[in-house]
């Protein structure tokens, strides 16, 4: 579990921004936080090249809500006012640790997750709709199931993330093999939380509130991916593209030289302050642009990256997703951390801009 990540050299895609919500209250440095001791060590890797965070963008600008566009019709889920003042109070509260000289400059903290469990459901999209969705693999949160709420997420502490205190759900469509239609389930995802906004605007990150839910990704895009393609499945070691690509009419990569196949996806970290959902689970949230976040969503969350482990090298009779072609890959997170282990986190990593691994030591 001490993987470091290799190959992630993809060409950057351009985020095009939209617009997105939000007011957010100007927060001080104050005193700091208790963190449990008995939190577990960082599991895998504690630095990520920030070349990562640009490039990873599955669900880049497609789907999110443009500033002259209409907002989707159907339910958004308002935040809880007095629950997210209660986070900013936290937040405001919390003192940030003093880094050493030798802390990385790598703006993040991540969680470090195993496979958790399988399932037809799907909370955000198909709430409460048990067996409506296609297969999805669990990272995070045991208890995720199609009923789950944040209150659950909350309430529930069983995680396979590092560290324990982040309670969220991640999930993403169920990989298999076309030659054995078996699931290969990732053998680890770190979720980086980080920054690419300008200096001064990394500096105004706040935490994303607790039961904020997002997707990234098309689970209706179904292409070939060859060679070269953008947001799209890769080898992590040896050549990137792989030494051969699959028979099956897909076009995926099959690594060599030990590679494994790999995939990365960016959230938005814009959010517009008022919404913890949207209709399309997409316009309640958007990238940020030339270093800042568009006045609709004004509110700086951190921008969370996927990096997926799956534990193959591909097969030349290719792969496919329970939601299809490989181009159909998307990804769904339901934030729920600790309050005070991610205030700090936000505090003493990203706003101090430095690295901090799992347990958030640095």
């Amino acid at each position: 579990m001490t993987k470091r990540r290799r190959g992630l050299r993809r060409p950057v895609i351009a985020l095009l921004t939209a617009a997105v919500i939000g007011v957010v209250a100007a927060v001080a440095l104050d005193v700091v936080p208790g963190i449990g001791s008995g939190e577990l060590s960082a599991s895998a890797m504690t630095q990520h090249d920030m070349a990562g965070m640009t490039t990873a963008a599955t669900g880049s600008a497609a789907g999110t809500m443009t500033a002259m566009a209409a907002p989707p019709k159907g339910k958004w889920i308002p935040v809880d006012k007095k629950a997210w003042a209660a986070q900013l109070a936290v937040f405001k509260k919390t003192k940030a640790r003093k880094p050493p000289a030798t802390a990385k400059q790598n703006t993040e903290f991540n969680a470090t997750c195993k496979y958790s469990h399988s399932g037809k459901n799907d909370p955000i999209v198909f709430p409460g709709q048990t067996g409506a969705s296609h297969m999805h693999s669990f990272m995070g949160n045991k208890i995720t199931k199609a009923s789950t709420t944040a209150a659950d997420l909350m309430k529930y502490t069983a995680t396979s993330c590092v560290p324990k205190k982040d309670r969220s759900s991640y999930w993403l469509p169920t990989l298999y093999s076309n030659k054995t239609n078996h699931a290969i389930q990732p053998s680890m995802l770190i979720a980086y939380y980080g920054s690419l906004l300008d200096d001064a605007n990394k500096k105004k990150t706040v935490p994303m509130p607790n039961g904020l839910r997002m997707i990234v990704g098309d689970p209706t895009k179904q292409v070939a991916t060859p060679a070269g393609s953008q947001n799209a499945f890769y080898c992590s070691g040896g050549p990137v593209d792989g030494a051969s690509r699959s028979t099956d009419g897909g076009n995926s990569a099959v690594c060599g030289d030990g590679g494994t196949i790999h995939y990365t996806m960016r959230f938005p970290d814009c959010w517009d302050g008022k919404h913890l959902d949207s209709p399309d689970h997409k316009s309640h949230v958007t990238y940020g642009s030339n270093g800042d976040c568009p006045k609709a969503f004004p509110v700086r969350i951190p921008a969370v990256t996927f990096s997926i482990y799956y534990p193959t090298h591909g097969v030349k009779a290719g792969l496919h997703l329970s939601s299809g072609k490989l181009s159909s890959m998307h990804g769904d997170a339901f934030f729920a951390w600790d309050p005070k282990t991610m205030a700090d986190r936000v505090k003493s990593c990203v706003r101090q801009m430095v690295t901090c691994a799992s347990n958030g030591k640095f």
